[in-house]
């Protein structure tokens, strides 16, 4: 028990660090959820946000609760604890063991006085000239086109596989014989789950081959990999026909 609340203390400062880092990140789950739920049209968006955000909060006070568990070890019970600590310490310790009196050194005889003889000059041998190093190159996945189900809903740029960053624009298009309007969706990951996807931009007005938005405009999102994904809602607010068109490509 004295070592783990002594380790505890030792590395307190980084379980601070790190939990703060993740309550930040959850707080920005929890904005953008409500952001989400503010734009959904359907009660069904609306409910998905809702518990984006009780789960962010819960997060949040579990990592209070931690922090302040933390503080308690490394410091009330440290307290209490550490003469145990400095007992631990000294006995894994190693103490040298020193016994009995020191021997004598033996006295070794000197060596024979050769007289010197002259030892010819070896010839220097050609340095051989160094070869070349051969360093393999690491493929870069190729950026294909993504895969769209209905040519009403598409995504042309970025393809699936490329490398981007900092704000990256979306082209596409967006149509519907009854359309009402589009949205852009995101997720982390190359398959997010369904409560995973978060609104970033929409559209009042049909695009065809051209600008859709641009993704990581106000996100400041880390680098790793994303999927964005076209909705096209109709007048009677269906989304699945046609069915969304996403890609997925690495944000640097």
């Amino acid at each position: 028990m004295a070592i783990v609340v002594d380790f505890i203390k030792t590395y307190a400062a980084w379980v601070y660090g790190a939990c703060a880092l993740v309550a930040l990140w959850y707080l920005r789950v929890a904005l953008l959820a409500r952001r989400e739920r503010r734009y959904a049209v359907f009660a069904l968006e609306r409910e998905t946000a809702l518990n984006r955000v009780y789960g962010a909060w819960t997060a949040a006070i579990a990592l209070i609760v931690i922090m302040g568990l933390v503080y308690f070890l490394s410091t009330v019970v440290f307290e209490a604890v550490e003469p145990l600590v400095d007992q631990t310490r000294q006995s894994l310790t190693p103490q040298a063991n020193v016994s009995g009196p020191p021997s004598a050194t033996p006295t070794l005889p000197l060596p024979e006085i050769v007289p010197e003889t002259e030892t010819p000059t070896p010839r220097p041998r050609p340095t051989r000239r160094p070869e070349p190093t051969v360093i393999p190159l690491t493929p870069t996945p190729a950026v294909a086109a993504p895969r769209c189900p209905d040519p009403r809903a598409v995504i042309t740029a970025p393809g699936l596989n490329a490398e981007v960053s900092g704000m990256v624009p979306v082209l596409g298009t967006a149509v519907h014989e009854r359309f009402q309007y589009y949205k852009l969706e995101y997720g982390p990951g190359a398959n997010p789950s369904d409560n995973e996807w978060s609104y970033f931009e929409d559209g009042n007005q049909p695009v065809t081959n051209g600008p859709l938005g641009v993704f990581n405009e106000n996100l400041a999102l880390p680098p790793g990999t994303y999927t964005v994904r076209v909705v096209v809602v109709d007048a009677t607010g269906n989304w699945r026909d046609p069915l969304p068109c996403q890609t997925t490509f690495v944000l640097r």
